[in-house]
């Protein structure tokens, strides 16, 4: 039988990328209707003839261009729907795990290498988002404060705009 420690952690894991993909699903779908949104309005019969009276047609016109030219090259629904992919396949996978009441060393090794089969297929991780679902995954497994990160307001404000990358998360207990 594998060690309750190799069990919790492939489980923990496992979560963690759920709820990442979960959190960045959410926000692309939000930019993306956000966006769609402020196109559709912009670009109605109805504003573009009340616009002239303000004297920033031209600057609407502008708007409309740049929002739709961000829609394209970022393509927000399509990254949403890929996030979504592999919220569904790692949930998947921690059903799997916890559908078994005991698991032996060869469970732990087949869903560490799903897990890490999941992982190639995976866009490169902004490491804030990560940190936050670290966290919320650490909630979720009710495992002691002293493990959550450290994730200052102002980098959750910003964390799914930049990746983060040289920055380091402690963990609260690391902190004196």
């Amino acid at each position: 039988m594998a060690g309750t420690e190799d069990l919790q952690a492939i489980r923990f894991n496992v979560l963690r990328n759920a709820l990442y993909h979960q959190a960045r699903r959410r926000f692309l779908e939000r930019v993306s209707r956000i966006l769609n949104f402020a196109i559709i309005m912009l670009g109605t019969g109805a504003v573009a003839a009340a616009i002239p009276r303000f004297g920033v047609s031209a600057w609407i016109g502008v708007a409309v261009a740049a929002i739709g030219a961000l829609q394209l090259v970022y393509d927000f629904s399509r990254r949403a729907a890929e996030h979504a992919s592999l919220q569904r396949d790692y949930f998947r996978l921690l059903a799997e795990i916890e559908e078994k009441e005991t698991a032996d060393p060869g469970d732990i090794a087949r869903w560490r290498a799903a897990m890490l089969r999941l992982s190639a297929d995976e866009p490169p991780v902004l490491k804030a988002v990560d940190a936050i679902a670290y966290n919320a995954a650490a909630d979720a497994m009710e495992l002691p404060e002293g493990e959550r990160l450290l994730v200052p307001m102002r980098v959750k404000a910003i964390a799914h705009l930049f990746g983060f990358d040289d920055h380091r998360f402690v963990k609260r207990a690391e902190v004196v």
